[in-house]
């Protein structure tokens, strides 16, 4: 429960008609001022006015990612537990509200297909996946996903796949072109509780292990450094705390003289991650290696 001070900051800035409007929208999605200006229909004075006041009392968080700074409610902690309780006094068929998710969900559409232009290869990626989103969800099942990180996440496919399941799941990419199209199809499915991330795989912006499983797909092979990249992967794990890479059989190949699936089993031994179990998998668009490993040590991989 909020603290009593707590309590009455954050109903004193959210007990104005425009300021709960936008709670119940940024409960649903990452959005920029001009994209909340579309939605709401007022101006961008005004909206930022509502927004700095929310922000100031704890109720939404704002971020900066290259050109465009997003705003959201909080995804964890106290502050997120006093937006739901502050929107659960709120009818979610109000006209209003339902006015304003029917504008957003324009809005994000025309943002992924605006991001989509520049992403058609990331696109082309997708196709024939059926087969290891199979797989990846039968190798997770024998235990919850928890808090889940999805490194180089792309246009968020992986998000849309293992997000339902997960408590917390945040999408890192270093593409803001491949970020604005993940949140147009994550939020756009309903995934409100994942978040969108710019990030570099050498140097992930978390200080501490976070995640209970960390999945990378198609990002090792082609990475200067692939080694580093999975000793940060290995480093936002909790112990015991699973990483699911997904990698192709040719692109490996050309990294090593050595056999694709001992490279990865040397790769995880070398980041402290104890292999679980390594699957071919055969698709449309070529063969793939889905490997399963556990953080049992800290990372010993060098730069």
């Amino acid at each position: 429960m909020p603290s009593f001070l707590a309590a009455v900051s954050a109903l004193r800035a959210a007990a104005e008609p425009t300021r709960l409007r936008l709670l119940a929208l940024l409960a649903r999605a990452e959005l920029t001022v001009g994209e909340i200006c579309e939605v709401l229909g007022q101006s961008q004075p005004r909206v930022s006015r509502h927004l700095k006041l929310l922000c100031d009392a704890g109720l939404l968080d704002r971020f900066r990612e290259q050109l465009w700074v997003y705003y959201r409610a909080p995804a964890s902690g106290e502050a997120r537990d006093i937006v739901w309780q502050l929107l659960a006094l709120v009818d979610e068929n109000d006209d209003a509200l339902r006015r304003d998710r029917r504008r957003m969900e324009e809005v994000i559409a025309e943002r992924g297909r605006r991001a989509a232009d520049h992403l058609a290869e990331e696109e082309s990626l997708e196709k024939g996946s059926d087969v290891v989103d199979a797989t990846v969800l039968q190798e997770l099942a024998s235990e919850p996903i928890g808090a889940l990180l999805d490194v180089g996440t792309g246009s968020g496919h992986m998000l849309q796949l293992l997000g339902p399941k997960a408590t917390r799941a945040v999408g890192v990419d270093i593409s803001s072109d491949a970020l604005r199209l993940a949140r147009a199809k994550v939020h756009g499915a309903g995934l409100s509780h994942c978040e969108l991330q710019r990030g570099d795989m050498y140097d992930l912006p978390f200080a501490a292990p976070l995640f209970d499983t960390v999945v990378a797909e198609r990002v090792l092979a082609g990475a200067e450094r692939p080694l580093v990249a999975l000793a940060e992967i290995t480093r936002t794990l909790k112990h015991g705390g699973r990483a699911v890479i997904i990698e192709d059989f040719d692109s490996l190949s050309s990294t090593s003289s050595a056999n694709p699936i001992a490279t990865l089993r040397e790769w995880f031994a070398k980041a402290g991650l104890e292999v679980s179990r390594v699957r071919p998998v055969d698709t449309e668009a070529g063969h793939l290696l889905v490997a399963i490993g556990r953080r049992v040590a800290h990372s010993t991989a060098a730069a």
